[in-house]
């Protein structure tokens, strides 16, 4: 089982980012007995699943990068890991009403640079962010149309996928304008981290 030492040794973070993780890790249990945010079973390896899973990208940042979008952000898996982890600001688009409370929540208690909007994506405010991030919200073909009006040329987007990525990308000739790269996951055998970028 992955420990938050290990943790701290493959993302290269503090012990005060360590601390912030599980101060965030506490609110989300507490939560869960409420509103259900994650999979119950994957509480009990969330520095696995969840925390190791999300911070992995911060590794895939495109140099001077200085804001993140996360879209359908839920529990706030990647989007909190990466504002914990700082050098960012991040906002995080959830629409369930539920969901965006408790990510605002930790926000408040941890105080992160991240802000919520409790909308969906297709309504937001273009931003432009420098990085777009998500986890099982969409295959990437529908993934990509959601986000289109939120892409700058210079956009880079690093989505947590799992086997059948493969199976999607083949659907993806609509943006065929996007290079697609695919990175073993730090945190299992069967995901990936899939970086899109436009091609030069």
């Amino acid at each position: 089982m992955v420990t938050p030492d290990d943790v701290a040794r493959l993302l290269n973070v503090s012990r005060e980012t360590i601390d912030k993780f599980r101060a965030y890790l506490t609110l989300l249990e507490k939560w869960q007995a409420r509103i259900n945010l994650v999979a119950n079973s994957t509480l009990a390896e969330a520095w696995q699943r969840h925390i190791l899973d999300s911070g992995q990208l911060a590794a895939f940042y495109p140099p001077q990068t200085k804001n993140i979008m996360d879209v359908g952000s839920g529990a706030g898996f990647p989007g909190l890991v990466l504002a914990i982890m700082g050098g960012v600001t991040v906002d995080l688009v959830e629409s369930d009403q539920r969901k965006a409370v408790f990510l605002s929540t930790v926000i408040r208690e941890l105080d992160l640079p991240a802000k919520v909007h409790n909308q969906r994506i297709e309504t937001l405010p273009q931003l432009f962010p420098d990085v777009i991030t998500a986890r099982a919200l969409a295959p990437v073909p529908k993934l990509l149309k959601l986000i289109e009006n939120q892409l700058s040329p210079e956009s880079v987007c690093l989505f947590l996928k799992g086997a059948a990525v493969q199976d999607e990308l083949t659907n993806l000739q609509t943006y065929s304008t996007m290079d697609a790269t695919t990175h073993p996951s730090l945190s299992g055998p069967t995901g990936v981290v899939l970086e899109l970028k436009n091609s030069r």
